[in-house]
């Protein structure tokens, strides 16, 4: 019988390596996933393809992976934010715009713009994916276009792109710098930055001035919290699920089980009142609901007459001088219709449920107070 039990576990030990051996293989073969909108990702989602023609044409193009407050305040630099994450943080927000203040520019492209750099927007719908735009100087060019938002210029405003839908770009004066908005963040992607004229209008954002450096922000995607996946590699995950797997199967063997503590009728019954709980369940099944409330009407009365005083044989509309110095639970006005009311509550003949739940709970809040104090 144990040899028997010992090859078991054997041989499912060996399914088990074989198992974990498989998943860390094909695992591993699996191809990298890239967030969208990186400058390091090849996908086709990816500003890889853009951020290498910016190293080639201008030494200066670097990525920029910290927090704004360490942007150096130089004038003439540049920051180019492709779908950054919305910034909520009024801190993050403030250093950025105090970068902008200092002479340099922010260029965002985000698909919607509401919210950011206090940029206002409304909708359009749009009739096919390739627009025509023109520009400030009255150049017309053909467009990715996958954002219905449209941007709604302020009066001090460059309106730098727009389409028959209204405006696509626009550039802002802040401080001494300069803030460019543009809805379309697809046209620096891998996929369609060599489509229609995206190239072209992108590159004319980018000659809007001079720079000294291109910085291009990553700081805003880092902000997005990561997945169990992105922070532990693939074959430690697959390790720990057969470990998990592999504790219960265990635990079953020695004979664990997993639930609720149940305890033995006759360790508690002796410390319980059994009848109390058929009583109240005889009343319910039985809809007994006026004898109940008057059974709990005579034991409030007992209770006055046992704590306070009160004669048993007194008027419930006679109690009121009697119980308002006494009563925190009800104010004059309750106490009034309590007192006035109970008393052809308990003569009908029959009571809902409704009713029944509602004086009761008014009855023992009296009780309560009348023992307690």
């Amino acid at each position: 019988m144990q040899k028997s039990i010992k090859k078991t576990w054997i041989g499912l030990l060996v399914l088990l390596i074989i198992f974990v051996t498989v998943s860390i293989v094909l695992s591993s073969n699996k191809p990298k996933e890239y967030p969208p909108f990186l400058s390091a990702s090849p996908s086709p989602s990816g500003i890889k393809g853009f951020y290498t023609y910016l190293e080639e044409e201008v030494n200066s193009a670097r990525r920029w992976n910290h927090a704004p407050s360490l942007l150096k305040e130089e004038e003439n630099q540049l920051l180019l934010m492709v779908e950054p994450a919305l910034i909520t943080n009024q801190a993050v927000m403030k250093d950025y715009l105090e970068f902008v203040e200092a002479g340099n520019t922010i260029l965002i492209f985000k698909r919607n713009l509401e919210g950011m750099f206090d940029i206002s927007t409304d909708y359009g719908m749009i009739d096919s994916e390739t627009v025509i735009l023109e520009n400030d100087a009255g150049t017309e060019f053909h467009a990715s276009m996958f954002s219905q938002v449209r941007i709604l210029p302020e009066a001090n405003d460059q309106v730098l792109l727009q389409d028959d839908l209204g405006v696509i770009a626009i550039k802002r004066q802040i401080g001494s710098g300069h803030l460019i908005a543009v809805n379309s963040p697809d046209w620096l992607t891998n996929q369609h930055i060599l489509e229609e004229n995206n190239l072209d209008i992108v590159l004319g954002l980018l000659e809007e001035e001079s720079w000294t450096s291109i910085l291009i922000d990553e700081f805003t995607h880092q902000s997005k919290g990561k997945g169990i996946s992105d922070v532990y590699p693939m074959w430690l995950l697959v390790a720990g699920l057969q470990l998990i797997l592999f504790t219960l199967l265990w635990l079953l063997y020695k004979g664990k089980r997993f639930g609720p503590t149940r305890i033995p009728r006759e360790d508690y019954v002796r410390f319980s009142d059994e009848r109390i709980t058929a009583l109240a369940s005889w009343y319910q099944k039985g809809k007994a609901y006026r004898e109940s409330l008057n059974n709990q009407a005579e034991y409030l009365r007992l209770v006055l007459g046992e704590k306070w005083g009160i004669s048993y044989q007194k008027e419930w509309k006679d109690l009121k001088e009697l119980l308002t110095p006494k009563i925190n639970v009800m104010n004059d006005e309750e106490l009034s219709i309590f007192l006035y009311d109970i008393e052809s509550v308990l003569q009908k003949q029959q009571i809902t449920k409704q009713e029944y739940l509602l004086w009761s709970g008014r009855i023992d809040r009296l009780r309560k107070e009348v023992e307690e104090g």
